[in-house]
């Protein structure tokens, strides 16, 4: 990659983003983590548009599916960075994007949770109502980012995540990452609240404002008695 085109990656990302991948990927979670995040509750009807519009501006046939074969699941981990832990995960779903020719190898990949989300690093447990889901880890591949196939996705996962009873959709976006903050703002219902959350060593203290409910602010067992967040 040339220095002109990882400035306008920088760029486009966002300064503060690309400091905080940066930071994430040589500090061990463990030494010290600060998040902040703002919390949306996602308009579903809007992000189920999505397909029909994306289908008839797409180049090449997108083919979504929801992934229930363990080595089909596996792989989207491996191919979305997903490193929450299995153990911790309760009946999540996995949704990926695959072109038509090559259905092995996906294009974008995105998970979602329900029942209960564990931020295993910040000891924060994330604990959802029935109709309640929570859409984390998406990944597109580079090559094809700006051709529509994060739509394709998430409108195909909003789809079957309703079909399924889960009809409030939840996802948390840092204020400084530029690309996701401007498309998940478009299609939001509100701002539930913002929760930031800072790590140094075995200590967790949590700040948060909005529509949230935590049980506490100092958590001083991160492995076993994390924070209970309920989004209202």
């Amino acid at each position: 990659m040339s220095l002109r085109s990882k400035f306008t990656k920088v760029k486009t990302q966002g300064y503060l983003r690309t400091l905080e991948l940066l930071f994430n990927r040589f500090v061990p979670p463990w030494v010290f983590r600060f998040s902040m995040g703002d919390i949306y509750e996602f308009d579903i009807e809007k992000l189920i548009s999505l397909e029909d519009k994306n289908r008839k501006d797409a180049s090449s046939p997108l083919v979504p599916k929801v992934l229930n074969e363990t080595d089909s699941r596996m792989k989207l981990r491996s191919f979305t960075w997903n490193t929450v832990p299995l153990e911790t995960t309760h009946n999540d779903l996995a949704f990926g994007v695959y072109d038509a020719e090559e259905s092995d190898q996906p294009l974008a990949g995105l998970w979602a949770g329900v029942e209960s989300f564990l931020e295993e690093n910040l000891g924060i447990e994330f604990q959802f109502e029935n109709q309640q889901a929570w859409l984390y880890c998406a990944y597109v591949d580079p090559s094809t980012r700006g051709k529509g196939v994060y739509k394709c996705l998430i409108s195909f996962a909003a789809k079957e995540l309703k079909q399924r009873g889960y009809t409030c959709l939840l996802g948390i976006v840092q204020p400084w990452n530029k690309v996701s903050r401007r498309m998940h703002e478009q299609q939001s219902l509100r701002v539930c609240g913002r929760m930031t959350a800072i790590r140094v060593l075995f200590w967790v203290w949590i700040s948060y404002r909005g529509d949230l409910q935590v049980d506490k602010r100092l958590v001083t067992n991160i492995a076993t008695q994390p924070a209970k967040v309920r989004i209202l």
